[in-house]
């Protein structure tokens, strides 16, 4: 039969509580994921959503960005490999399509710089409303800043090493941390403080990300695993084991209940969110993926790794291109 992809969304209205239990009643809508891609392009320009349509839906064929020159490629080839260890290999018939030649601009401006931290600035969060931003540092501290002076308006202190990941949630009040000392915090900015606390990794935690519609926490780990939590109820609702090396980078798929992970062990895997078992293993990198970007209209993602930038098509994972400068 024809394979269905899915929406998960909370069956708990928002506000009161700030997480929703992934339960035997949370709903699954039915999301066919070519639809969901051209979906993306009605709000755009005509022009814009017809060469975003175009770059969604056809991972594989060619198109030509208006006015702008462009760098052809050969043909590649696609590995990957699905759940039970079965290869699948597709060679692209036409160009892989390229990226176009970016347009010159004066060189960029130093317009400020911020001190206060004591050491390597780890990661960098924006709250949604681009009032401030939030780092997180070696010192061991997480800072609050105002983004239109840079002036400091709060320190944060509770972890005991490096604080690897943060995040500021879009659907309430909290902001999120993890680092080296295995801690997963989760602070209320309305009173400044930690009211919950995520414990399972067995090592140094990397990376977290929130979902956009749930409130799910996902983490990633040294420990060669990530980790799906309920916000509200502290619950480790599934363990994702499957590496064989450090999980650096985790994201939620908004579109369909799926989570995406770049490992140390060179592979990027695809899991299925409510099961927790892994769709697809993609091995194209050839060294550490170190960073996984969502694009915010395309239905694609982003990979980093000291090889190169590869572009990925969801749901399966099929390849696109190399990104290069």
């Amino acid at each position: 039969g024809q394979e269905v992809e899915y929406l998960v969304t909370g069956t708990h209205p928002y506000p009161p509580g700030p997480g929703v239990a992934l339960t035997a009643d949370t709903k699954i809508q039915r999301m066919p994921s070519e639809s969901a891609a051209q979906s993306l392009a009605v709000a755009l320009p005509p022009s814009q959503a017809r060469v975003d349509a175009n770059r969604s839906a056809l991972a594989g064929g060619e198109f030509r960005h208006s006015g702008a020159s462009e760098r052809s490629q050969p043909a590649g080839m696609t590995s990957v490999v699905m759940e039970g260890g079965n290869a699948k290999n597709s060679a692209l018939m036409a160009k892989a399509p390229t990226m176009p030649k970016p347009q010159w601009h004066p060189p960029w401006k130093l317009y400020r710089v911020i001190s206060g931290h004591l050491g390597w600035v780890r990661r960098i969060a924006v709250e949604p409303g681009n009032q401030w931003f939030v780092t997180g540092s070696a010192d061991r501290t997480i800072k609050i800043w105002d983004l239109a002076s840079g002036k400091l308006k709060l320190s944060l202190t509770g972890h005991i090493s490096t604080v690897r990941g943060v995040i500021v949630s879009t659907r309430s009040p909290y902001l999120f941390s993890c680092g080296e000392d295995k801690q997963v915090k989760c602070w209320d900015l309305e009173y400044n403080k930690v009211i919950r606390h995520y414990h399972g990794h067995l090592s140094a935690v990397y990376g977290l990300d929130l979902h956009p519609t749930i409130d799910v926490l996902v983490t990633c780990s040294r420990d060669s695993t990530a980790r799906i939590w309920d916000v509200r109820t502290k619950a480790s609702v599934h363990t994702l084991s499957g590496h064989t090396n450090a999980v650096a980078t985790v994201r939620c798929q908004a579109a369909e209940p799926q989570i995406i992970t770049g490992s140390h062990d060179t592979t990027i895997r695809l899991w299925d969110l409510v099961a927790g078992k892994t769709r697809v293993t993609l091995t194209n990198h050839k060294k550490s993926v170190r960073a996984v970007v969502l694009h915010p209209r395309h239905y694609t993602f982003a990979s980093g790794s000291p090889d190169n930038i590869k572009q990925v098509k969801f749901p399966d994972g099929s390849f696109i291109q190399n990104l290069s400068g």
